[in-house]
């Protein structure tokens, strides 16, 4: 398969390094059978449409990169029961693509209160589809927040939508299942900083009461929206 890798950072606060976000362009239609098997789970994959193959491929292989980045074993995650990927021990971690950009994140745990990490790439949402999309996203409290950002609806929509599923993969080690994106609600979004705030609404475990705010970034990539939050 061709592909073009590449790194880019979002920026931490102090203790903390730069997050290191490995990434990957790919032609799916050049995509072999021969490629998957670099994964050890390639047989899980044999039915899946070549667009589908191809991005787990990009995504485990920036995976892998970003664990040899951090000084531990190279392994290509698994899948788990909710086919998220399954990290060596003590290791968080989050993989993202679209069909033709897959993102790979890692950070070492420190074990000690919450911690995740989230990462999400996503192609703009179109004009011609909000309305058939927009209510799975945000609730109607959620509109002013959108409405007041200087984004395009279409715009702020997306970078929504990416910033609840990189939510939801930073959390989903501490809940253990996928949930609704009822469960948070974005409270801020900054154009000048490319920040954003999202606010959980719901109790998803003792640890995570309603209530509890999350920090994250935001920035363009080819342009998509690419979204991400360490917890």
């Amino acid at each position: 398969m061709k592909t073009d890798s590449f790194c880019f950072n979002f920026s931490l606060p102090a203790p903390l390094l730069n997050q290191q976000i490995f990434a990957i362009r790919f032609d799916a239609s050049t995509l072999s059978p021969a490629d998957l098997l670099v994964l050890p789970h390639h047989q899980q994959l044999q039915k899946a449409v070549v667009s589908r193959q191809a991005e787990h491929v990009a995504g485990r292989l920036m995976a892998r990169d970003a664990l040899l980045h951090l000084g531990v074993q190279a392994t290509i995650p698994a899948i788990g029961s909710h086919r998220q990927p399954l990290w060596p021990e003590n290791v968080m971690g989050s993989i993202s693509h679209n069909r033709y950009i897959a993102l790979a994140t890692v950070a070492k745990m420190s074990g000690e209160g919450l911690e995740g990490i989230g990462i999400d790439i996503e192609s703009l949402i179109e004009s011609d589809r909000v309305t058939e999309v927009v209510d799975g996203i945000i609730g109607a409290t959620e509109y002013a927040v959108l409405n007041s950002s200087s984004l395009s609806f279409e715009i702020a929509l997306t970078l929504v939508f990416s910033a609840k599923e990189s939510l939801f993969k930073a959390l989903f080690a501490h809940v253990g299942t996928w949930f609704d994106f009822s469960a948070a609600h974005i409270e801020s979004i900054s154009p000048l900083t490319q920040k954003f705030t999202l606010r959980l609404v719901e109790p998803l475990s003792p640890i995570l009461p309603a209530g509890l705010l999350f920090e994250g970034q935001w920035r363009w990539l080819d342009n998509n929206i690419v979204t991400f939050i360490r917890v």
